[in-house]
């Protein structure tokens, strides 16, 4: 039997009875996900959505206290479908983050049933996602009634409210199981005892081990998600818990990172360890690493490197290439993954790509499915999945109707689908770095590909001419730095918030790729780059005979040059406010980057061949 967590639905039309149902598990002792309660707290005073709602439709839509008067809302958007779209972008999102966070929680403490229940589950299509569904019906007019004397309605407003409704029949054409609360109490209750001996008889006990002492609370300047039945008594400042009975912290995180030993996994072991003194770190290696990932590991400072382990295996491989003991150890272990591997160079061939980028992210998903106490599993894609879009990509947006420009952006698309997919029963979160670079502060850079080409030549401009762009060169060019992004990706993963939701870790002001390249030229005290050659002509100039070796890496980056871009970033600067993390703007770093370039093309005269280097191949 597994122990993956069952998440089932419960839902029922309005006045239906399906709060009565959910009391009633409860009172079994079941592990409950309330998604309404988790709505009234995403917009609970001092909250994002609050803010926003109030930008959108105004301060009267709160009362006397300052908080959200949900019928005023609810007389707002009711007929107006632009209204409800616009309420729904702003808090839908949030919810489905804590509702992903509450569920982790349970199934931490041993559940290994949780029961979401939601009211517009079905609207919502969340069946899709779920391991069941409990439709509660009842007739018409016994709802009706009930929505009477309920709400002290006329029987024109009962009647508007259940036309507002999906009819209960869509409902009942998706349920796995239906509870008829048209009868007696007595009835109801019957019906909600074969449900659970049928759930116990294919999943176990229901009912999660008893819980630990309460948890009292100190400050904290993180951000995290207070259980909404629990709000009133804490403090409105943001909290992180601490075990009352022994006034420590709470198990420390236990990580498996994949990717070793690419810069952008290394730098991530690095800031776990320096940032975490309780983080005990599993370093995910091919074989072929093993004794670079020890050397790796041994070059941590002292009481890091005791908290950090090699585990030989590939993401690649069933059960990641690990043996049954250790899959299983790290099932039981784990309480975050940083999934970091993957084919990052834009020439690979489509094959390799998707066995690594794809298939990759399909294995790592399948043991986060398996951990019992995962809190967090962090896929690290790129905005490139946005493909040969142009304009505005929204960070929620995964849209590849447009096509892509190499098997690197249609792989990752993909293992991002995968990975979004997953976030239903997963506490995920998807960042989406653009063209990682150097170090903002040292200009250390670990591979070269795409713009890191047109920087090494420009930088290292032996000839002295004015070298022309594979194009105008006017749109924006996505640099970020490496020490952002993995400040930003720490960030991120600390808090609870940004589970279920995608962030862009992009420039938020990127400068035109002309701009960039007559900066490196300039720092660099070599010729800037003049005219451009079209894109066709480019890439027969880089078949020429001692530029062929070069082609491989700057052709894809080619076809994307020129592509006019943007990536919204909203949720990111959100969730980064109170923490003091920015992205610097690229002007305030090339200088160091056209420097390292120069030190390290100028004393190891290095080819730029020898310089795409990806652990994958």
């Amino acid at each position: 039997m597994s122990d993956r967590v069952r998440v089932i639905g419960l839902t029922g039309g309005i006045a239906s009875g399906k709060s009565a149902v959910g009391a009633l598990l409860r009172a079994r002792g079941a592990a409950i996900v309330d998604a309404d309660l988790l709505a009234r707290a995403v917009v609970a005073p001092g909250q994002p959505a609050l803010a926003e709602l109030v930008a959108r439709f105004g301060k009267d839509i709160l009362d006397e206290r300052g908080e959200l008067d949900r019928k005023k809302v609810g007389a707002r958007v009711f007929g107006d479908a632009l209204a409800r779209a616009e309420l729904n972008r702003i808090t839908h999102p949030r919810i489905a983050a804590a509702s992903q966070a509450e569920i982790a929680r349970h199934a931490a403490g041993g559940a290994k049933v949780v029961f979401y229940e939601a009211a517009l589950l079905i609207e919502n299509r969340a069946q899709t996602w779920l391991d069941g569904v409990i439709v509660v019906s009842a007739p018409r007019e016994v709802q009706r009634a009930r929505l009477m004397a309920r709400d002290g309605l006329d029987a024109v407003a009962a009647d508007a409210r259940l036309e507002a409704q999906l009819p209960l029949e869509q409902k009942l054409a998706v349920a796995t199981w239906v509870i008829d609360n048209s009868g007696t109490p007595e009835a109801t209750v019957a019906q909600v005892d074969a449900l659970w001996h049928e759930l116990e008889s294919k999943y176990g006990p229901i009912a999660p081990p008893p819980e630990r002492p309460p948890l009292r609370m100190r400050p904290t300047t993180r951000p995290e998600l207070r259980d909404a039945r629990e709000r009133d008594s804490r403090d409105s400042a943001s909290m992180t818990a601490v075990d009352d009975r022994d006034a420590g912290p709470l198990a420390p995180e236990r990580v498996l990172i994949t990717g070793f030993p690419a810069f952008t996994a290394r730098r991530m072991i690095k800031k776990i360890a320096a940032a975490d003194p309780t983080a005990e770190l599993r370093i995910l290696a091919r074989a072929k690493f093993t004794d670079e990932a020890r050397e790796f590991v041994a070059s941590l400072p002292v009481g890091q490197r005791e908290r950090a382990s090699v585990v030989i295996g590939d993401v690649c491989d069933m059960d990641l290439g690990l043996s049954s003991a250790e899959y299983r150890a790290l099932t039981a272990d784990l309480t975050s993954i940083h999934h970091l591997a993957g084919i990052y160079w834009t020439g690979i061939d489509a094959q390799t790509a998707r066995r690594v980028n794809v298939g990759g992210t399909r294995g790592v998903l399948e043991l986060a499915g398996e951990c019992t106490r995962l809190r967090r599993l962090m896929h690290w894609s790129t905005t490139q999945v946005s493909g040969k879009r142009r304009g505005v990509v929204l960070e929620d947006e995964l849209d590849g109707r447009t096509g892509f420009h190499n098997a690197y952006e249609a792989t990752k698309f993909d293992a991002e689908r995968l990975a979004r997919a997953a976030a239903h029963k997963l506490p995920i979160t998807v960042l989406r770095p653009g063209l990682i670079v150097g170090d903002s502060v040292t200009g250390e850079i670990d591979r070269f590909d795409g713009p890191y080409y047109l920087i090494v030549m420009i930088a290292t401009n032996a000839l002295g001419v004015h070298l022309p762009l594979p194009g105008r060169g006017t749109a924006p060019l996505h640099l970020v730095p490496i020490d952002y992004v993995v400040d930003a990706a720490y960030a991120l993963w600390r808090d609870e918030r940004a589970a279920g939701r995608t962030f862009h870790l992009v420039d938020p002001n990127p400068l035109p790729a002309r701009r960039v390249f007559e900066l490196v030229a300039e720092h660099s005290q070599t010729k800037a780059p003049r005219g451009y050659i079209p894109g066709r002509l480019a890439r027969a100039v880089l078949r020429a005979p001692g530029l062929s070796r070069l082609a491989k890496g700057p052709q894809s980056y080619l076809d994307a040059f020129d592509q006019q871009v943007f990536y919204n970033q909203q949720g990111t600067q959100d969730l980064l406010a109170s923490t003091g993390i920015t992205c610097p703007p690229v002007e305030s770093y090339l200088h160091q980057l056209a420097t390292y370039v120069r030190q390290v093309h100028g004393t190891k005269k290095r080819d730029l061949e020898d310089e795409t280097f990806d652990p994958f191949l």
